[in-house]
């Protein structure tokens, strides 16, 4: 009788450790699959963030595209009239009209830039401390009575880059910053050096941030504020990375924000010092007979009056393959002018067919996409220049200027 209730005891004791076992082995796998659901869930929410970015891009592309198509004859157009027109206040006026459409020339061209659409540009050397500043003016409008901005702006090294830019970057990061703050709060600015970088610090004494907002402060439509678009920080984020600078964020539940942007100081050493210059244009030493193929009529058309206005002969075609057929009826086009995007054959298969027929004959690419085109492409399609829309009309007759120079002596 002992033996088997000494037998009996050890089976009991047996099952109950593997009841216990298989409760544990049940409780890992519960924890298991909870961990692999909040590791599905994260990468699920980090694909929906990658769809919006590639949404955001192909909106971008599209608006800069239409909107370059439409400041393309607004620029041509004034610059022509400016020339016949001798009345002071007209040309005052017009002189109005085309700073106005520059301006969104460059706005469309920052939007390409942070979607890194465009090829990259000469930057010049800016000073960070006039950006501040001016960052500073262009927000008061927009400040809060109650809320004080207090400036410390010590000297600090310039930097290379695009002045306009930079300047919004630090606008979008200023006026956060007062939204963030309650009543009679305040924004402090400052720039300084540290460690041989250039740093702007902008501090607020607001609420702070939450981890988990600090984690998606930056994402394109991201926002905990109402009626609030949730792209300023996004977009400041861009164009400070463009610019090979950093965005640090130091924020916490009721001790506020701090934003600091750093730059490295070796960044003006690469800067190439070109400013952009207006050329006056005037008649060509010789008239050239020149393709003009775009299925934009107006583009086409202001294009086809700034050459003939320069003496050049013009002929249009209103597509790419419309241009292959006028192209081949005609061996005397010195060169030929073609947009990139266009229905039946794009601005390249127009340049590879010409230059089959004709290898010496240049082409201009003309193209409001701000899409890169890498010097292979270029060299492969037969491409001799791009020219990014809007195009001012010097920059037509210079670069006409230019392809037929190099070609000159040529024989044909």
């Amino acid at each position: 009788m002992g033996g088997n209730s000494a037998l009996t005891t050890s089976v009991i004791v047996a099952l109950a450790a593997g009841v216990v076992a298989l409760g544990a082995w049940a409780l890992w796998l519960r924890l298991r699959a909870q961990r692999l659901g909040q590791e599905l869930a994260e990468a699920t929410e980090q694909l929906s963030r990658v769809q919006k970015l590639g949404a955001l891009g192909e909106m971008a592309a599209s608006f800069a595209h239409a909107f370059n198509d439409v400041l393309t004859p607004i620029i041509g157009r004034t610059q022509l009239l400016t020339q016949r027109i001798t009345d002071p206040q007209l040309r005052e006026w017009l002189s109005t009209i085309e700073r106005a459409a520059l301006g969104g020339a460059q706005t469309v061209k920052r939007i390409q830039d942070f979607m890194r659409m465009r090829r990259d540009e000469a930057s010049v050397p800016v000073d960070l401390g006039v950006v501040v500043k001016q960052a500073l003016a262009a927000t008061g409008t927009r400040q809060r009575p109650s809320v004080r901005i207090e400036a410390d702006l010590a000297p600090v090294p310039s930097i290379s880059g695009d002045p306009l830019g930079l300047r919004e970057a630090f606008g979008h990061l200023i006026v956060n910053a007062v939204e963030s703050v309650p009543e009679k709060g305040i924004v402090r600015v400052a720039t300084r050096v540290e460690d041989g970088q250039a740093v702007v610090a902008i501090s607020d004494t607001g609420t702070g941030m939450t981890p988990a907002t600090q984690v998606r402060m930056f994402e394109p439509f991201f926002t905990t504020k109402p009626g609030a678009t949730g792209l300023g920080m996004c977009l400041a984020h861009g164009i400070v990375s463009r610019h090979g600078g950093q965005i640090e964020v130091d924020s916490g539940l009721g001790r506020g924000t701090t934003v600091r942007v750093t730059f490295p100081s070796e960044g003006l050493t690469r800067a190439r010092q070109v400013a952009p210059s207006r050329v006056t244009v005037g008649p060509t030493s010789s008239p050239a007979r020149c393709l003009v193929v775009d299925d934009d009529a107006q583009v086409r058309d202001m294009i086809r009056d700034i050459l003939s206005n320069a003496g050049h002969k013009v002929v249009v075609a209103h597509d790419g393959a419309d241009g292959v057929e006028r192209f081949k009826a005609d061996s005397s086009f010195d060169v030929i002018i073609t947009d990139l995007a266009m229905p039946k054959l794009n601005g390249l298969q127009l340049a590879r067919v010409c230059k089959t027929l004709r290898p010496n004959v240049p082409v201009v690419m003309l193209t409001g996409w701000g899409v890169l085109l890498t010097e292979e492409e270029l060299s492969e399609h037969g491409v001799d220049e791009v020219l990014s829309k809007p195009v001012r009309m010097d920059q037509v007759i210079n670069t006409i200027s230019a392809v037929r120079a190099r070609t000159s002596g040529v024989e044909r």
